[in-house]
């Protein structure tokens, strides 16, 4: 039974999920999904341009943030699963829903398994879609099923917890943050448990999403950048989409 406390939704494996729903009387409904080891409130400084006028829902996936640390399912498919009764439990429909990093194969599983089923629009940004890849165009660190720099990668983490998640952070800016802001980001980080964190990397790092993009028969925007993360973008580069 999927139950509700406040900004929290029980799903129906037991979880609860943390959302923020934001421009109720508003447009369509945009939701968008984080990124690994991140949480809503990297979206902060976006909440009140595109709550002006559309409904806004943020979310933490399962592990991540605020929602429970939980050992069950750590799953691109599971985490789908919950996006999707969120969206059935809020009532959304026509939704634009966009996947940052990690999040957007949580998008491309929403579509395996659910279709266009309440969505209008999708939107992938700076993503590897199968980041385990051992095809050229790959740049992601872990190319060509690299677990001896996964294992290395995991020991770091688990030895270093503070020194992974500040390192990570700097990662996910343009410019060197300052340090309040590299501060508030690598703790929030660190919200998310090393153990649960590469279940779900592992799994993440072994799913293959690139074919999805051809089934998806909505506006799809697909933005790449070249970044310290994933540098020279992907095969498709640019950005690309027709709303």
């Amino acid at each position: 039974m999927i139950r509700s406390k406040d900004n929290f939704l029980q799903v129906s494996d037991g979880a609860w999920i943390y959302f923020e729903d934001y421009g109720k009387d508003k447009g369509e409904p945009i939701m968008i999904l984080h990124g690994f080891l991140c949480s809503s409130k990297f979206f902060y400084k976006n909440i009140d341009a595109l709550s002006a006028d559309h409904r806004l829902v943020l979310i933490d996936w399962r592990g991540h943030g605020s929602s429970s640390k939980t050992l069950q399912n750590l799953t691109m498919d599971r985490c789908a699963k919950d996006v999707h009764e969120l969206i059935e439990y809020l009532g959304l429909e026509d939704v634009t829903l966009l996947g940052w990093s990690m999040g957007s194969s949580v998008v491309m599983e929403y579509y395996e398994q659910f279709g266009d089923e309440h969505l209008k629009k999708i939107g992938v940004i700076d993503s590897a879609l199968y980041p385990f890849s051992p095809e050229s165009w790959n740049s992601h660190s872990l190319a060509g099923f690299n677990m001896d720099a996964m294992t290395a990668t995991l020991e770091n983490a688990l030895s270093h917890h503070d020194d992974y998640a500040r390192t990570f952070t700097r990662l996910c800016f343009h410019t060197p943050p300052c340090q309040e802001d590299e501060d508030w980001v690598s703790t929030e980080m660190k919200k998310l448990p090393v153990y649960i964190a590469f279940a779900l990397y592992n799994d993440f790092l072994f799913k293959d999403y690139t074919e999805t993009l051809s089934k998806i028969d909505i506006p799809l925007l697909l933005c790449c950048a070249d970044s310290p993360a994933i540098p020279r973008g992907s095969k498709w580069g640019g950005t690309i989409g027709i709303w």
